[in-house]
C-alpha cells in the first residue's frame, strides 16, 4: 500500500472506530462510577475476607480459608442464620398476601381512595429510622402505646416488653418490617391490576364464572410479572434489612433478634472488630444476592429471541401460550342455574358497596397513619406526660414549645445542614451521569447494550449495605471516614439505576425525528441532548430529583458506618436522631419534633410523583 492510500484509510478506520466507541465515551462516566463505587468494593470484600485482619484493621497476612472456618464455628451462627430465614419467609409472605389483598382493594373506585393511596406514601417516604423511632416508642414496655392499648380493650392484663422480651423481639419486629414493605409491594401489584383488559373480565362473566374463576384464570396469569418482580425485590430488601432492626433494638444485647445482616455490623464494627470474619459473611450474604438476582432473571426473562443480537432492546417476554389467560365458560345448565342467585347478590352489594368500601378504606389509612399521629401526639407531649404510666393517649397540655426546644436540646440544625449537603450534591451528580447514559441507551443500539443494562440492574439489586465491609475498607485507603465526597460518591452509585431506567423511558418516548431535525440545524448529540431532550423530558427529571433526593436524605446505614463524626459536625439527621435514642431513657418527645420536621416535607414530594415510581421500577426490573 503507498503512502498516499495508507493515510486516508488510516483515517477512515479511526473515524469508524471512533464512531463505534461513541456510545461508550456517553457510558463512561456511569461505568467509573459503578466500578469505583460498587465492583471494587465487592471484589475487595472477597479479598479480605481470606486475610488476617487485625482488632485495629492492620493486614497481617493471607488466612486462607480461616474466617469462613472461624465463622462457621460461632455459637451464634446457627440462631442468627434461623432468625433471617425466618423473617425472611414471614416477612415477605405475609407482605406478598397483604399487599396483594390490598391492590385487589385499591383496583376498586370508591369514595376516598386517592386519600388511601397517599396515606400508603407515608411510610414508603419516610426514612426507616424515624419509623422505626416511633415503633420503639410504641412497644415500649410499661407506658408503650401498644401495652396501654391491649389493656384497655383486656387483650393482655400485664405489659409486655415487645423489643426487649427475646420470646417477642423478633417478631415484633417483623410486624414493622412487614408495615414497612406493603406500601411499595401494593404499588407495584397494583400497577399489574391495572393492566387487565376490563372486556376480557366482563366476557368471563357473561360466561358464568364466578369471581375467584376470573382472578384464577384471567387476572393472575397477566399478574404473574408484577407477583415476581415484587416477590424479589422484596426479597431482597427485607433480606437487607438493617435499620428497622437495629434503630428498634438499639444497644440490646444478645443476638435473639439479629440477621446476618446486623450480625455482620456486629462483627465488623461494634463487637468483635473482626474484618475479616465480617468480610467472610458478608461474602456468603452477596453469594445468597446473587442466587435471588438469578432466580430474578430466570423467571422474568425464560424465553430470548436469538436474532435479536445483543444490541437489540430488552423486553417483557411473551407469555406462553397455556401461560396466557383463558376463561372456559362453565355449563350453560349450571350458569343458567346460578344466575339468579348472582344477580339478586350483585344488586344487594351494588346497594351497601358506596358504603362499605369507603368506610374499609378509610380503616386501612387510619392503620398506615396510626404510628405517625403517635409521633404527632408524642411530640406535643410532656416529659412527664410522655412517660406517665399508663400512657396518656393524648397530651394533657399541648407542649408547642418542644419544637422551639429540640434547636437546642439536639444540635438539629447542623443535621439538617449535613443532610441537605449530601441529598443535594448527590441528586446533582446522578443527574450529571445519569442523564447521559440513559439519552444514548434510548437513541443507540450497540454492542454490549444489555451487558451494560444488565450491570445496572445488579446496582439496584444490591444496596450498599451488603457491600458494607467493602466500603469501609476502601474509604480507609483513599482516606475518605467522614468525607463528603466518598458518601455523596456511594449514594451517587446505589441510585443511579433508577435514575437511568426513568430518564431513558421518558427519552424513548420522545420522537427521534427531534434529534435529526435539530442535527440538520448544525447541533451536535450533547447540545441536542441539552436543549432539545431534557426540557422535552422534564417529568422524568423532576421525578429522578425528588426521588434520589428522598432517598439519599433517608439513607442510614452507609451514614452511621463512614460519615459520623460529631467532633466536626458531620453527622446526617438519620444517624443524629438514632444517636438519641438511649439504652435506658430517650427524649422521644425531642426525636419526634425533630422527626416530624424532616418526614412532612419528604412526604409532600413523595406524593407528588409516586405514579412514576411503580412503572418505572417495573419497566427497569424487565430489562
Amino acid at each position: 500500500m503507498s503512502m498516499r492510500t495508507a493515510g486516508p484509510a488510516l483515517a477512515s478506520r479511526a473515524a469508524d472506530l471512533w464512531h463505534r466507541t461513541a456510545p461508550w465515551r456517553w457510558l463512561t462516566p456511569s461505568t467509573v462510577l459503578i466500578a469505583c463505587v460498587v465492583g471494587f468494593p465487592a471484589l475487595y470484600m472477597v479479598w479480605m475476607s481470606f486475610l488476617d485482619v487485625s482488632r485495629i484493621g492492620l493486614v497481617r497476612g493471607v488466612a486462607g480459608l480461616d474466617n469462613y472456618v472461624r465463622l462457621l464455628r460461632e455459637d451464634a451462627l446457627g440462631l442468627v442464620v434461623g432468625n433471617t430465614l425466618l423473617w425472611l419467609v414471614i416477612v415477605v409472605g405475609l407482605t406478598m398476601l397483604l399487599s396483594l389483598a390490598l391492590a385487589q382493594f385499591l383496583s376498586k373506585d370508591f369514595f376516598g381512595r386517592k386519600f388511601v393511596r397517599l396515606a400508603l406514601v407515608v411510610p414508603w417516604a419516610t426514612s426507616l429510622v424515624m419509623t422505626a423511632t416511633v415503633w420503639r416508642f410504641i412497644y415500649e414496655g410499661g407506658n408503650g402505646l401498644l401495652n396501654r392499648l391491649l389493656m384497655d380493650l383486656s387483650i393482655i392484663s400485664a405489659p409486655v416488653d415487645w423489643y426487649k422480651d427475646p420470646s417477642t423481639a423478633l417478631y415484633s419486629i417483623m410486624a414493622v418490617g412487614i408495615i414497612t414493605s406493603m406500601p411499595f409491594t401494593t404499588y407495584v401489584l397494583l400497577s399489574g391490576l391495572q393492566t387487565v383488559p376490563h372486556d376480557v373480565l366482563e366476557a368471563a362473566k357473561i360466561d358464568g364464572a364466578s369471581a375467584w374463576a376470573s382472578w384464577r384464570r384471567v387476572t393472575l396469569p397477566i399478574l404473574r410479572p408484577s407477583l415476581m418482580i415484587a416477590l424479589v425485590l422484596n426479597m431482597l430488601h427485607v433480606f437487607n434489612a438493617f435499620t428497622v432492626i437495629w434503630v428498634i433494638m438499639g444497644k440490646t444485647s444478645g443476638n435473639h433478634a439479629d440477621t446476618t445482616v446486623t450480625w455482620l455490623y456486629k462483627i465488623a464494627f461494634t463487637a468483635q472488630l473482626d474484618a475479616g470474619e465480617a468480610a467472610a459473611l458478608g461474602v456468603l450474604n452477596v453469594v445468597f444476592l446473587l442466587l435471588l438476582i438469578l432466580a430474578f432473571v430466570l423467571v422474568l426473562r425464560p424465553h430470548r429471541n436469538p436474532a435479536a443480537g445483543d444490541s437489540a432492546p430488552a423486553t417483557p417476554p411473551a407469555a406462553p401460550a397455556e401461560e396466557r389467560p383463558t376463561v372456559s365458560p362453565r355449563r350453560p345448565a349450571a350458569a343458567t342455574r346460578n344466575r339468579p342467585v348472582l344477580m339478586r347478590a350483585g344488586r344487594g352489594w351494588t346497594r351497601i358497596r358506596p358504603v362499605v368500601l369507603p368506610v374499609i378504606g378509610f380503616a386501612v389509612a387510619m392503620f398506615f397513619i396510626a404510628p405517625y399521629a403517635a409521633m404527632l401526639f408524642g411530640s406535643l407531649k410532656t416529659d412527664a406526660e410522655l412517660f406517665a404510666v399508663p400512657a396518656n393517649y393524648l397530651p394533657d397540655s399541648w407542649a408547642w414549645s418542644n419544637y422551639a426546644d429540640v434547636w437546642q436540646r439536639i444540635p438539629l440544625a447542623d443535621y439538617f445542614r449535613v443532610s441537605l449537603t449530601i441529598a443535594l450534591a448527590s441528586t446533582a451528580l446522578v443527574l450529571v451521569v445519569a442523564a447521559p447514559a440513559a439519552y444514548v441507551l434510548a437513541r443507540s443500539s450497540f454492542r454490549g447494550r444489555t451487558a451494560f443494562l444488565s450491570v445496572i440492574l445488579v446496582t439496584q439489586m444490591f444496596p450498599a449495605v451488603a457491600l458494607l465491609v467493602g466500603l469501609y475498607r476502601q474509604a480507609l485507603l483513599v482516606d475518605g471516614i467522614n468525607s463528603y465526597g466518598v458518601i455523596i460518591a456511594i449514594n451517587a452509585a446505589f441510585n443511579l439505576a433508577f435514575a437511568v431506567w426513568i430518564l431513558h423511558a421518558h427519552f424513548s418516548s420522545i420522537p427521534v425525528e427531534i434529534d435529526e431535525a435539530a442535527m440538520m440545524d448544525g447541533l451536535g448529540k450533547f447540545r441536542i441532548m441539552l436543549r432539545m431532550i431534557l426540557p422535552l423530558a422534564a417529568p422524568g427529571l423532576v421525578t429522578v430529583m425528588i426521588f434520589t433526593f428522598i432517598q439519599v436524605w433517608n439513607e442510614f446505614v452507609i451514614a452511621l458506618t463512614l460519615f459520623n463524626d460529631p467532633a466536626s459536625g458531620r453527622v446526617p439527621l438519620t444517624v443524629g436522631v438514632q444517636q438519641f435514642i438511649g439504652l435506658y431513657e430517650t427524649n422521644y418527645q425531642y426525636l419526634f419534633a425533630a422527626a416530624l420536621m424532616a418526614i412532612v416535607p419528604a412526604v409532600i414530594l413523595f406524593a407528588l410523583i409516586e405514579k412514576h415510581l411503580v412503572s418505572g421500577l417495573t419497566a427497569g426490573s424487565t430489562k
